[in-house]
């Protein structure tokens, strides 16, 4: 057993004590009433200080990462009950029981199986080759290729697979990690496309799935595959191209030319892993059922109407996603081991996502989001529509640079957006769809990311590095999120 990290006591002691006393606080100090946006008066009763309070102390600790994040959900979790919020059963139901869950697991489950089989880096030689020998060009592909991959696999997953060819990429053309500026465009450019792409679609983050879980169980709206998609879309890709042509600016390649041996000496690298020359073999048992489980899942979820229409089979997004897993998991286990997803895969998100379920659901029940809605997104309700998408937009993104954690964000966020609309002349869905794509988007500081530090950690590049550029993206991507909920949603 490995001893425990001293160094990490002090952050313990304090990070712990200032969440108590914001705990403490909330439910001790007088807190005025407000007025919401129909000209109802609100107060905020005893429950409700208790639920806020509890929100306050995790999200405290979250923001400081005193403890690990499922931990911090789980301790949460055991507050809620004990402080008359919700009862057990209750956080159990909103939590455990949300069709979230499920969800994320078949899609962790098929992003794992992308990556272990080796298809995802077949696929990303492919971008090395295309790319050619132009460096412009080479950013600008693996923005856009990171940015498709998040989409369906999440930005972490992509992250993790795109850092070695970044790595292999620079070295095989004599630049040195954090010391080129080409170095430095390509693997921010990759940081970057994984966090646009994960808005694209509910499968690129789990931060989405709150979203939609918040939708469902707290406003009694059912967004569908393709309803998000209609905004997702458009929004990331409208983020591509500015984002490489700022990364371009601010970072000039100094070399005119890749070399021709770049993707040879990437495959090279992966020569140890008995992957060499991989994109040129034919496709391997495991990536055939890794791939015919993606397309099983898509295709489920793409067809779910037709299928209710033509069959009554009513197949929501969770099931889709269960059955895609399964496609993949049976015929693999020949081949593939489930210990091996057992140890990949990130089994403290769906504990995160469960808990961030139920506290959510208690702020609002509580009427605590009534009241905190009130008194900080009030007004954003009755602004016109552009105006109040990008005020939220950014609001929100500045909110995230408290967090490295997407999930944690939208738990604390959505349900106080949602309940912000409260007798306001506009769908839930419309007001929060800014805040929903905009919770994964962490464009200034690395730790605000875990897609972010998985270059950083690497010095790919600096802190300074990524705020240079990050605060005029976060400008930029709340424009883009607001253009395109406004055009498409009002």
């Amino acid at each position: 057993m490995s001893k425990p990290d001293s160094r990490r006591l002090p952050r313990i002691y304090w990070g712990t004590a200032i969440a108590l006393g914001a705990l403490a606080a909330v439910k001790l100090i007088p807190l005025p009433d407000v007025v919401s946006s129909t000209g109802e008066v609100l107060s905020l009763t005893q429950t409700g200080r208790s639920a806020l309070g509890i929100v306050f102390f995790t999200a405290i600790l979250w923001a400081l990462e005193v403890f690990p994040f499922p931990v911090t959900a789980l301790v949460g979790a055991v507050m809620l009950p004990l402080f008359g919020v919700m009862e057990w059963g209750d956080v159990i139901r909103f939590g455990v029981g949300s069709d979230i869950v499920p969800f994320l697991l078949g899609i962790m489950i098929l992003s794992t199986g992308v990556v272990e089989s080796g298809l995802a880096q077949r696929v990303s030689r492919r971008v090395v080759r295309i790319a050619g020998g132009d460096p412009k060009r080479a950013v600008l592909a693996f923005l856009f290729f990171s940015s498709l991959c998040a989409a369906w696999l999440g930005n972490l997953a992509v992250a993790a697979m795109l850092q070695p060819i970044a790595i292999a990429i620079m070295a095989s053309n004599g630049l040195v990690p954090g010391a080129s500026n080409f170095g430095t465009a390509l693997s921010i450019g990759c940081a970057w496309g994984a966090l646009i792409g994960s808005i694209a679609t509910p499968a690129g983050g789990a931060s989405n799935l709150v979203a939609i879980g918040f939708l469902r169980d707290l406003a009694g709206v059912h967004l569908g595959f393709t309803q998000w998609m209609a905004v997702g879309v458009p929004a990331a890709l409208l983020m591509i191209l500015p984002a490489w042509a700022l990364l371009i600016l601010a970072f000039p390649p100094e070399i005119k030319e890749l070399r021709s041996g770049s993707p040879e000496a990437y495959e090279t690298g992966y020569a140890g892993k008995g992957r060499a020359g991989q994109s040129r073999r034919a496709l391997t048992a495991h990536e055939i059922w890794a791939l015919l489980g993606l397309i099983t899942m898509l295709a489920l979820w793409f067809l779910g109407d037709w299928l209710k229409q033509a069959w009554g089979l009513n197949m929501s997004m969770s099931m889709g996603a269960i059955v895609g897993a399964v496609v993949y998991l049976l015929p693999t286990q020949g081949i593939h081991s489930w210990d091996v997803l057992e140890y990949k895969i990130n089994w403290g998100n769906l504990v995160l996502v469960a808990v961030g379920m139920s506290l959510g659901a208690a702020v609002y029940n509580s009427g605590a989001a009534a009241w905190l809605a009130s008194a900080v997104f009030g007004r954003m309700a009755n602004l016109p529509p552009f105006p109040g998408a990008l005020l939220l937009s950014v609001a929100v993104m500045l909110f995230k640079l408290m967090f490295s954690s997407n999930t944690a964000t939208a738990s604390i966020v959505m349900p106080v957006v949602l309940a912000a609309i409260n007798g306001a002349d506009v769908g839930p869905w419309q007001f929060i769809a800014p805040a929903a794509l905009a919770s994964p988007l962490a464009f200034i500081l690395v730790t605000s990311a875990p897609a972010n530090l998985v270059f950083h950690d690497s010095e790919c590049f600096s802190v300074r590095d990524m705020a240079r550029v990050g605060i005029p993206m976060t400008m930029i991507a709340a424009v883009c999120i607001a253009l395109v909920c406004t055009l498409v949603l009002r």
